[in-house]
Formats: structure tokens, C-alpha cells, sequence
């Protein structure tokens, strides 16, 4: 309840910034579901919404445009997904799903650009790319040479929270 009133007294004169420090604390989950779509409406309208929060997933799921501190200190500005592709020292990491596993491990495994293929628990393949360009260049024409067809291929750290422990572990 002292959450719901510190809230309303925030927006009770309709601001057009408003600044907010863990506003998700204390709440259960009806009440964070209808915050977060007040908050993602308030920034559609184009106010400006500040708000500080140690649940990454949660300013994930509200904001792309973020500001990162460590150990007090500006660490990173901007869309998170972005920053992690700045980020060229750490390998890029995906699954993906093919009509042949075991053969597509074999051709990236020549490949420069790709670090480590290792067999996914549940299927598919977990790589690491070293050079996302060329990566992204070539895995269509190894593939298709190869005969074997990419059903999908997801980025598995281009998530706030691993640029978040990239980041700290810097």
C-alpha cells in the first residue's frame, strides 16, 4: 500500500519526468502488471520515465534505452542490445536448429569466425562467434553448400542481464 500511495502522489500532478527508485518493491504481481503498462504508456505518450531497479528482467521488459552503473560509475548508455554488439571482445553467443546438427557442426568448425560449436542438451547447437559479420556473411552459403537447412538461430546473450555481468566482469 505505502508503494501504491508514494506512486500516486508522484502522479498526481501529471508530470512530464518522473523519477522512480525501485517501484516494483512490494508489489504482487496483479499491481506490477498493471505499473508496468502505466509506465510503458507514459513513455508512449513521451514523458520521460527515470526508475532504478536490481530486476533486470523488468526494465528489459519496459526500457530499451538504459543506463548502466557499476560500483557507482557510468558503465554503458543506450539499447541494451546494441551495447552488447559494441562489446567485440566478448564472442556472440547463439543456438541453432538445422536440418542436420551434426553436419552443420562440422562446417563451423572450420570456419574463422566461429570459436566453439558444442552439441545443445535438447538439441541443436550452441555456438560462439568471434566475428559477427562474417558469421552472418557466410553461415547462409555454408549451409545451403552443405545442404542442410537453418530452422533457427537466436542470440542466448543479447539479454540486459548478460550485458549487465559483461559489464561487471570488466
Amino acid at each position: 500500500m505505502r508503494q501504491r500511495i508514494k506512486l500516486a502522489a508522484a502522479l498526481v500532478h501529471d508530470p512530464a519526468v518522473l523519477l522512480l527508485d525501485e517501484p516494483f518493491n512490494g508489489v504482487d504481481p496483479r499491481q506490477r502488471g498493471h505499473l508496468m503498462r502505466l509506465l510503458r504508456t507514459m513513455g508512449e505518450e513521451g514523458r520521460t520515465v527515470l526508475f532504478s531497479s536490481h530486476i533486470l528482467e523488468e526494465v528489459e521488459q519496459l526500457a530499451r534505452h538504459i543506463e548502466v552503473m557499476v560500483a557507482g560509475r557510468h558503465a554503458a548508455s543506450g539499447d541494451f542490445g546494441a551495447i552488447r554488439r559494441l562489446m567485440t571482445d566478448r564472442p556472440v553467443h547463439y543456438t541453432v536448429s538445422s536440418s542436420d546438427d551434426r553436419g552443420l557442426a562440422a562446417v563451423l568448425m572450420r570456419a574463422q569466425c566461429v570459436r566453439g560449436v558444442a552439441m545443445a542438451p535438447r538439441g541443436g547447437l550452441e555456438l560462439q562467434v568471434d566475428d559477427l559479420g562474417a558469421f552472418a556473411a557466410g553461415l547462409p552459403g555454408w549451409a545451403r553448400d552443405a545442404g542442410i537447412t537453418i530452422y533457427e538461430l537466436v542470440p542466448t546473450d543479447e539479454s540486459l542481464e548478460s550485458v549487465f555481468a559483461y559489464l561487471v566482469a570488466s
